[in-house]
């Protein structure tokens, strides 16, 4: 199954009214379920989730030929967010994106993800609201999925570094380090996950809270983006 950090990379979301969200998925085999309500980058997200049998050339045609009949404006040099093949489109009708991720699984089958984004609808997140940013991170997207705060990014630095400069944050912000890189303050639960790829690393930060209590806000030196 395709990443969350994959996901929270390309920005997908929600389609415009009265438009209806449905693609046919050529050899579809299953359908996963996506749970609705999701915010990325300020833009509401919905996603769709299949398995197919169809090779992962034979989809991004098929996706490719779908989006021109359509009428959808397609870059020919699009920009590679991920190793993962993926294509997307504009209506510029309705200045609704559309973004097809595929992905190769064991057994010969393809994971396809199918989202939409209605770029007119982009509200940024109150401040109150964001988690704090490592300093000099790019790609940075701040989301909400069913109540749980996300925030993703990308940096050149040690996972070391990274681990110690949000165990720092949290740990004086009255949270407590209950197992490895999970923090809980009353109601609150922040878990931190990294991994390294193409020589970077790729961060994500989950926030739930079950009451409440206000949500863990940015650091002066964090929106800034200054070495603290």
């Amino acid at each position: 199954m395709l990443s969350c950090l994959l996901v929270l990379e390309l920005v997908l979301a929600a389609p415009p009214a009265g438009e209806p969200f449905q693609w046919r998925v050529p050899g579809q085999v299953s359908t996963v379920e996506v749970p609705g309500g999701m915010n990325v980058g300020g833009i509401p997200i919905r996603l769709q989730v299949y398995t197919s049998k169809e090779s992962v050339d034979r989809l991004i045609q098929y996706f490719a030929t779908a989006f021109d009949e359509s009428g959808f404006y397609i870059e020919r040099q699009q920009k590679q967010l991920a190793a993962e093949p993926h294509l997307t489109a504009l209506n510029t009708r309705t200045l609704t994106s559309y973004t097809v991720i595929l992905e190769k699984e064991p057994g010969g089958l393809t994971t396809v993800v199918l989202g939409e984004a209605k770029m007119g609808s982009f509200k940024p997140l109150p401040a109150s609201e964001l988690l704090p940013v490592y300093p000099k991170a790019q790609n940075v997207l701040q989301g909400d999925f069913e109540g749980a705060k996300t925030l993703a990014f990308r940096v050149e630095a040690k996972e070391a570094q990274v681990s110690a400069w949000y165990r720092e944050r949290l740990l004086r912000a009255g949270y407590k380090e209950e197992g490895p890189l999970v923090f809980r303050r009353q109601e609150q639960e922040v878990r931190l996950s990294s991994a390294v790829r193409e020589g970077a690393l790729d961060v994500v930060l989950f926030l739930k809270t079950a009451g409440e209590r206000p949500l863990l806000g940015p650091e002066p030196e964090a929106v800034s983006h200054s070495v603290p």
